[in-house]
C-alpha cells in the first residue's frame, strides 16, 4: 500500500508542477514543498518537511532501476518498507544533496537519519547486501558537476541508524560478485580523460569498512566508458563487460577475478590499450546466438568488390565468446546498419567471399573469392532492400528477385545465383540466415 501511495504522491507532484507553472524548467520541475496529503504519505511528507524545512527540491535519479525521489524498499526484512527521500537544499551558492531514511518505529514514521553531500543531483541508486548480514546497503551515485564528475556513497542502515561507509569518485559502477565468496562487491570505474588513464577497482564491505580487493587498468585511449554489464565468461566464471567508444569505433573490455586479482586480459599493458575488440561503434556486446553468454563483436576484413559507380568498403563482424584467454567466433555476420538487418555468413564462406556494398541503391552482393590468387569470382547472393511501395508496384518481382522477409516499412529481397544453388544454397537457407534487428 505504501509503495502505491508514494507513486501516487510523485505523480501528483509532477502533475502540479507541469500545469500552469511557466517558471519551472526541466531541472526545476520538481517539488519545492510537498502538497498536503492524507494517510501514510502525509506522515512521510511531514517527516521530510520536519527534517529539511520548507524550501527543498526533490531530486530524481537520472539512471538505473530506481527513478523516484522517494524510494520504498524493505531493506532489513522486517516486513515494513523503509523510505529513502532524495532532495536538495540551497543556501547561497552552495547546493547540498540529502538522503533521508524514514522508517516506521512503533507505528510512527520518523527519520532514522540523514546524510548530505555538496552535489547537484542523483545519478543512480542501488540496493545490495555487501557484508552478508542480511540487510541491504544503500549505494547512491551523486552528480557533483552534472555527469562530468560523480561520487559514489555507500550507506548502511543498522540498529535504526544510517552511517556512511564509503565516498569515492567514479564514472560508473556495478554491483557484482566476481570473487565467488557469495557476497556482493562494488566494481567502480574511474575514467580520467585528461591523463588518459582509466581504472577499474573492486571494493568489498566488512566489519572494518569498505576495502579494495582488486584493481586493473582499462584502455586509456577511449573517449567514453560505457555502462558495465554483469554477466559471465564462456567458462561460466562471473565477469563484467564494458563497451567503450574509441576514436570512430568501439571496444569491449572484460573484467574478472582470478587468483586474488582483478584482471583485464584483453588489455595490452605495453601499448596501454585494447585493440583486439576494435570495431564499428554501431555494435555493442550482445548474446547473438541466445546461449546465455555475451558475445563480443569484432571487425573482420573482407575483400571489397567495386564497379564503375561504387567503391564502398564493408567489414564483416565476428561475434566472439571470451573465456578469459581467447576469443572464439560463434557467428560471422554481414551487418547493414542503414536498413537494419544482418546476414549470417555460412562458415564455409568465411574467408572465401568478397562483398559489393552499394548504400545508395540499398544493395549487398556476395561473390566467391580466391584468397590465393586474390581474384573475385561469380556472384553467389544478391540482397536488396525496397520500400513497401517500390516492391508492391510489381516491377521488381519480375526481375528475378524473391522476397525474403519484410517489416512494417521495408521489403527485403534476394536473388540466389545458379552457382550458389548448385552448391546447395536455398531460399530457406537465406531466410534462416537473414535477421532484422531493432536499430537504436
Amino acid at each position: 500500500m505504501l509503495k502505491k501511495l508514494v507513486t501516487a504522491f510523485l505523480a501528483t507532484a509532477v502533475m502540479l508542477l507541469l500545469c500552469g507553472c511557466k517558471s519551472y524548467t526541466a531541472d526545476t520541475a520538481e517539488l519545492l514543498s510537498p502538497p498536503s496529503l492524507s494517510g501514510d504519505l502525509k506522515h512521510i511528507s511531514e517527516v521530510i518537511k520536519l527534517t529539511a524545512g520548507e524550501a527543498y527540491t526533490l531530486k530524481y535519479p537520472t539512471r538505473g532501476s530506481y527513478r523516484s525521489a522517494v524510494i520504498t524498499k524493505d531493506i532489513n526484512n522486517d516486513g515494513t518498507d523503509e523510505c529513502f527521500a532524495f532532495y536538495s537544499i540551497s543556501k547561497g551558492d552552495i547546493v547540498t544533496m540529502h538522503i533521508n531514511v524514514i522508517h516506521n518505529k512503533n507505528g510512527e514514521w520518523q527519520s532514522a537519519g540523514e546524510q548530505h553531500i555538496v552535489a547537484g543531483g542523483v545519478d543512480k541508486v542501488e540496493f545490495c547486501d555487501l557484508d552478508g548480514n542480511g540487510v541491504l546497503d544503500i549505494l547512491v551515485g551523486y552528480e557533483i558537476y552534472g555527469a562530468s564528475e560523480k561520487q559514489l556513497a555507500v550507506y548502511s542502515f543498522t540498529e535504526n541508524t544510517v552511517s556512511q561507509r564509503m565516498l569515492k569518485k567514479y564514472t560508473d559502477f556495478a554491483v557484482c560478485n566476481l570473487d565467488g565468496d557469495g557476497k556482493n562487491e562494488i566494481l567502480l570505474i574511474d575514467f580520467n580523460a585528461t591523463e588518459q588513464k582509466n581504472t577499474a577497482s573492486l571494493y568489498a564491505l566488512n566489519d572494518e569498512g569498505v576495502i579494495q580487493t582488486g584493481s586493473c587498468d582499462l584502455d586509456g585511449k577511449v573517449q567514453s566508458v560505457g555502462e558495465p554489464v554483469v554477466s559471465q565468461l564462456s567458462s561460466g566464471k562471473p565477469a563484467v563487460y564494458i563497451d567503450s567508444v574509441k576514436g570512430l569505433g568501439a571496444i569491449t573490455e572484460v573484467l574478472f577475478f582470478e587468483n586474488g586479482e582483478l584482471l583485464n586480459t584483453l588489455y595490452d599493458s605495453e601499448l596501454q590499450e585494447n585493440s583486439k575488440t576494435l570495431r564499428s561503434a554501431s555494435f555493442t556486446t550482445y548474446d547473438i546466438n541466445g546461449d546465455g553468454i555475451l558475445e563480443i563483436p569484432v571487425q573482420e576484413n573482407v575483400p571489397a568488390v567495386a564497379n564503375a559507380e561504387v567503391t564502398e568498403k564493408l567489414y564483416l563482424t565476428k561475434w566472439c565468446s571470451f573465456n578469459g584467454e581467447s576469443l572464439t567466433t560463434q557467428l560471422t555476420a554481414m551487418i547493414n546498419t542503414i536498413d537494419g538487418y544482418y546476414y549470417v555468413i555460412p562458415q564455409k564462406w568465411v574467408g572465401n567471399i568478397a562483398v559489393l556494398k552499394d548504400t545508395d541503391n540499398r544493395i549487398r552482393q556476395i561473390y566467391s573469392y580466391n584468397a590465393e590468387t586474390l581474384t573475385v569470382g561469380e556472384s553467389l547472393l544478391y540482397l536488396r532492400t525496397f520500400t513497401k511501395e517500390e516492391w508492391e508496384d510489381g516491377k521488381n518481382k519480375t526481375s528475378g528477385l524473391t522476397e525474403v522477409t519484410r517489416d512494417g516499412q521495408k521489403v527485403f529481397a534476394c536473388e540466389i545465383s545458379a552457382a550458389a544453388k548448385q552448391a546447395g544454397l536455398t531460399l530457406e537457407n537465406v531466410k534462416s540466415n537473414f535477421v532484422i534487428y531493432e536499430k537504436e
